[in-house]
């Protein structure tokens, strides 16, 4: 009834190539067709990393009856008809590839009852071929479990990695959707342990849910385009998630991009929303690539936007605690000839002098080598008033967070945190 098969000039516009090479690509591609089924509730389930045993379950729309035995064929889908909806995708899913690659490698039953039935059916797939349909009763919703991956094919099976390295993939892939849709409760289990339950909440929550630490927020919108991001600075580990109109994306090149532009001792979410137009995620098989049009304009949105100071809704302003201090700089002196050491708002700050005047030099000249060159040196005794115009001048900057090179140029304590470990109240 929705499912259709695309004709050949279609599937030669998708890009072409293996989808299933792990059980997180099952996992990823199984997540993907039920948010696009308006999925509000996910269940995963994994045994052995996945190789064993996969299953996803969820509470969407389901499947008509009358696609049910079609849409683990090739090319099957009911996402896009023509190639020019390849320029506008606003699905997670369109290649019409993922059930029947999952299928042509693994033992595969798909059970679903469609939301304006009364009862679902199952059909089992050995290999790709169809083994059987029948009518079984089950609530509103789709279940896919995947058994055996590569069962039929010894030599790729070879290929997968150990049990906990198979099972870390599929997790780090249901974060990634998670922190895409927050909206949506996620739950994930691993040889009947409970690793994630995830209730639907807001995109802040969720961030600090998953990595247990409180972003600072950004939002940023001119015209067509709109940046989100939650960011913690200073972190032992770092790491960039990046997601484009809603969907993960593992491009080299952006995350490349956003590490110098955050510093690589930054955990953070960037959400970037842009005309579907304009984002082409039919470059790569896996959708994890994309291709802006008009490169130049997007990233620099994304530049601009992250360099602005975080954004508070009315809200979160009346939650924001009474400052002691006025917000000027209070210079309290310098550490080991390498570090300013001061006070701003609420905050003790550390800078890297160095850092800092690499980065107020490279924002003045725009090349890294000479800004680099020119600043003051660790190890260079500073006077108060130098060190005033350095701060005052990280006031004004447009990046204050890293320099040039992506290393962060500051840490900071609250002090409220001093006071705690002194047994004194703040």
């Amino acid at each position: 009834m929705f499912v259709r098969i695309l004709p050949p000039e279609v599937r030669s516009r998708i890009a072409a190539g293996e989808v299933i090479e792990s059980p997180a690509d099952v996992v990823k591609e199984l997540l993907e067709n039920s948010l696009d089924a308006k999925a509000t509730r996910i269940e995963v389930e994994i045994s052995k990393g996945g190789k064993r045993f996969i299953s996803v379950k969820d509470n969407g729309t389901g499947i008509h009856p009358e696609d049910i035995d079609k849409v683990f064929l090739e090319g099957a889908t009911s996402k896009i008809e023509t190639e020019k909806d390849l320029l506008s995708v606003e699905t997670y899913g369109f290649r019409g590839e993922a059930l029947h690659s999952i299928a042509s490698v693994s033992r595969l039953r798909i059970r679903s009852r469609y939301f304006q039935e009364m009862e679902g059916w199952s059909v089992y797939v050995e290999a790709g071929r169809l083994v059987s349909k029948e009518k079984v009763g089950m609530p509103v919703g789709t279940e896919v479990q995947v058994a055996d991956l590569f069962f039929n094919l010894p030599a790729r099976r070879k290929f997968l990695k150990r049990e906990d390295t198979e099972r870390n993939r599929v997790t780090e892939v249901v974060k990634e959707y998670a922190l895409a849709r927050p909206d949506v409760s996620f739950s994930l289990f691993s040889n009947g342990r409970e690793v994630l339950s995830l209730p639907k909440s807001s995109f802040k929550d969720r961030f600090t849910y998953l990595t247990g630490l409180r972003p600072e927020e950004i939002l940023w919108e001119r015209g067509e385009i709109r940046v989100r991001a939650f960011i913690v600075r200073n972190v032992s580990r770092g790491r960039i998630y990046a997601f484009v109109n809603g969907r993960p994306v593992g491009s080299r090149s952006l995350k490349e991009f956003l590490r110098k532009v955050l510093g690589y001792k930054t955990l953070a979410a960037v959400f970037l929303d842009l005309p579907p137009f304009m984002a082409d995620f039919n470059v790569h098989p896996k959708k994890r690539e994309v291709k802006f049009l008009k490169e130049r304009a997007v990233l620099g949105a994304i530049r601009e936007a992250l360099g602005l100071k975080p954004t508070l809704s009315p809200e979160d302003a009346l939650a924001q605690e009474v400052r002691r201090y006025s917000p000027e700089p209070e210079i309290v002196g310098q550490l080991m000839d390498t570090f300013i050491v001061a006070r701003i708002g609420d905050y003790l700050y550390f800078f890297d002098q160095h850092l800092l005047a690499e980065r107020i030099s490279y924002e003045r000249t725009g090349e890294e080598e000479r800004s680099c060159r020119s600043s003051v040196k660790a190890g260079r005794k500073l006077s108060r008033g130098e060190m005033e115009g350095l701060v005052r001048e990280w006031i004004r900057l447009e990046n204050p967070h890293v320099c040039p090179h992506g290393r962060p140029i500051y840490y900071r304590v609250h002090l409220k945190e001093i006071y705690e470990k002194v047994g004194r109240t703040f």
